[in-house]
């Protein structure tokens, strides 16, 4: 149930996509079930930490299985948890917007991270590839 490099650049394209039509420039990053890069692309006029914000998106959505908006949520109630673990863990963790887990049958396979407009529409960008 590995998550391909076919894959990956199949979602990173459908994420250029949508934001092209919206006139968007944005950068999004694809990671596998490890949290490792897949696939990596940054719009062109898309901001310069784009890329390494769209990686940390992806790799916060793997490690919390769950969407970043989530992860937001989370901070916002409990603070604490969230700071004690950016200071456990090796990855940098975004409670933002922008990133989304990718499921096959159940499972979750990599994720997908967004960034460069505002978390909203970042991560209804990485939901509409993965959907």
């Amino acid at each position: 149930m590995l998550l391909t490099l076919t894959e990956a650049r199949r979602y990173a394209d459908a994420v250029l996509q949508a934001a092209r039509t919206q006139h968007l420039r944005v950068s999004v990053a694809v990671v596998d079930e490890l949290g490792q890069l897949l696939q990596l692309d940054r719009m062109d006029g898309a901001q310069l930490m784009g890329p390494d914000a769209a990686l940390a998106q992806a790799q916060t959505a793997i490690n919390f299985q769950r969407p970043t908006s989530a992860v937001a949520e989370l901070a916002r109630v409990n603070p604490d948890l969230v700071r004690g673990l950016q200071q456990a863990v090796t990855f940098p963790i975004m409670a933002s917007g922008g990133g989304v887990p990718i499921t096959r049958d159940g499972v979750v396979v990599g994720a997908i991270g967004v960034s460069g407009a505002t978390a909203e529409q970042d991560e209804a960008l990485a939901t509409t590839a993965v959907a």
